[in-house]
């Protein structure tokens, strides 16, 4: 039985048309589902008797039907709302009809819904759902989408996605595994389709995020709707091997009027605004609004952050180094001693830190940033076997992200382990407040390091917890003076003596010092006469690039 013969046999709309299109033929379900019978509509071109919305936009019509032949064999349709009738999706399959002398001379239209598509043809059109909760997927969605974009621009209509985001996911997911991880997504996909009514569309987007398409609805129907979904899902009581666990979700809101420019941009739009209700204490509801400032800013860091991802991947960084300069007649006076410092390269211009990095430590992309710059100094001094027996030392600085995750700190360990430099030439500095907070993991990782000949500097002393007696117990080799106190060291007695104090018990402890931010002759000769060790600033020149561009 071949697939438009099983259709017909399960009663499902069956159309027959002429080699131009004109119908021909309709089963006894088709004609139930038109509401007329065949001898008021035969000889009517199929585009006035089905009004059927193809991928694209347009309404399929007789010109289509060869091309549906000859591309997929089953595809998404969709029936625009009339009146009380929401629209409905349907698969369409369009097969050749021909005559005893085997040349093509009709064809035959078979429909049918999401719901009702029998066994025997399931696994080719299950193949576009979601494996995991039979919902649709995101192709599906995106497709669904740009139809409510496109009617929006050229009616009244305004219609609406929800962006829906399962709170702590992560965190259920890694401590009761992925199992229960998977679960949860089904039992909350299951809970948001009982509650949504027929017409509006629930796809799952990917990991657990999921996606509502809302038609003919206001701004205030959408944040009803979506404060409904809160609320039930605050109710559902998730339990995994015999323990209950809370579950929330948040939601972003946004409307799609004549405004929306496109698919792409709702979607952004629909990002942040989820991202901001997470923000907000997560298990809320927040509807984006062109003229929020955070919601600016928020977008600002998700373009900064798909940056960053490009960047990642097409190697536009680069690294330049700061010199750090020895203040002691006992260093050797062809020292090389320098902070890494990155770089992004764009469009032919070198951006500082302060363009990206903010939305890197927002999102969570420091690790990557990290090992990057870690990996890049590995090959510059691999490739430079001449720095091994000098006085030289590169300090590289290392994030409370990558300090927390202990995966991260085995693959710096095991990077300088196996590297074909001395790991002598390596300094890693770690913020005060980081390294008190991670204690005995940060702890470990340097006894580790140090075990291999790699030293440790103390970031920005002074501005954190300023605990002396944490510093006597964290091995680091190097404490750096916080520069908000060495700037205008020379005009305010409190910075100075924050400096001379800071300074005087690192060396009781036997750690060496080094002031930041020095800018003026001034400082330099005042940072002399307290004998601090090392400074380093723009004083002698801005940084340069690492590896010559």
């Amino acid at each position: 039985m071949n697939g438009n013969a099983m259709l017909q046999h399960f009663r499902f709309p069956l159309f027959g048309t002429r080699l131009n299109g004109e119908i021909s033929y309709m089963n006894l379900a088709a004609e139930r589902f038109l509401g007329a019978s065949l001898s008021r509509l035969d000889g009517l071109p199929i585009e006035a008797v089905l009004t059927l919305v193809l991928n694209g936009g347009g309404v399929m019509g007789s010109a289509d039907l060869a091309r549906l032949v000859e591309g997929e064999s089953t595809v998404v349709v969709t029936t625009p709302e009339n009146g009380d009738t929401p629209s409905q999706d349907f698969l369409i399959s369009v097969s050749p009809v021909e005559d005893d002398a085997g040349e093509r001379c009709g064809y035959t239209i078979a429909l049918t819904s999401y719901t009702d598509i029998p066994d025997a043809l399931g696994h080719h059109l299950r193949s576009r759902l979601d494996p995991l909760t039979e919902l649709l997927g995101r192709k599906e969605f995106e497709r669904r989408l740009e139809n409510l974009v496109n009617d929006a621009a050229i009616s009244s209509r305004t219609h609406a996605l929800l962006n829906i985001d399962i709170d702590q996911f992560k965190l259920i997911n890694d401590i009761r595994g992925h199992v229960a991880g998977d679960n949860l997504i089904k039992q909350v996909a299951e809970l948001l389709n009982k509650e949504l009514y027929s017409g509006d569309t629930l796809c799952r987007l990917g990991g657990d995020e999921f996606g509502i398409l809302l038609s003919n609805v206001d701004q205030y129907e959408a944040r009803s709707v979506a404060s409904r979904l809160v609320k039930v899902v605050k109710r559902m009581d998730f339990v995994w091997d015999g323990i209950s666990h809370s579950v929330s979700i948040s939601a972003g809101v946004v409307l799609i009027d004549e405004t929306s420019q496109s698919r792409e941009r709702v979607m952004s739009q629909a990002d942040i605004a989820v991202y901001s209700a997470k923000e907000e204490g997560r298990g809320k509801v927040h509807v984006y609004d062109v003229r929020d400032n955070q919601l600016g800013r928020m977008r600002d860091d998700m373009e900064a952050v798909q940056q960053i991802n490009v960047a990642l991947e097409r190697n536009d960084f680069m690294l330049v180094e700061e010199k750090i300069i020895p203040l002691s007649v006992t260093c050797s006076p062809d020292a090389r001693y320098a902070e890494l410092l990155i770089r992004m390269c764009r469009d032919g211009k070198v951006l500082s830190p302060g363009y990206f990095m903010p939305a890197a430590e927002r999102f969570g992309l420091m690790p990557q940033i990290d090992r990057w710059v870690l990996e890049t100094f590995v090959r510059y001094a691999e490739g430079h076997p001449e720095l091994n027996d000098s006085d030289a030392m590169f300090s590289i600085n290392l994030s409370g992200q990558s300090l927390c995750q202990e995966a991260f700190l085995e693959f710096v360990y095991r990077k300088l382990e196996r590297s074909r430099f001395n790991p002598a030439l390596v300094c890693f500095e770690i913020t005060e407040t980081v390294a008190i907070r991670n204690f005995q993991l940060v702890k470990d990782f340097i006894s580790r390091v140090h075990g291999l000949g790699g030293r440790f500097a103390l970031d920005d002393f002074g501005t954190g917890m300023s605990s002396f007696g944490y510093l006597q117990e964290l091995p680091v080799d190097f404490v750096k003076i916080d520069g908000m106190f060495v700037r205008d060291m020379d005009k305010d007695p409190v910075h100075e003596a924050m400096v001379r104090t800071i300074n005087d018990i690192s060396h009781v402890l036997g750690k060496k010092t080094i002031a930041e931010f020095v800018e003026r002759e001034e400082i330099a000769e005042r940072l002399k006469e307290l004998k601090v060790d090392y400074f380093q600033g723009h004083i002698y020149g801005a940084p340069q690039p690492l590896i010559p561009q």
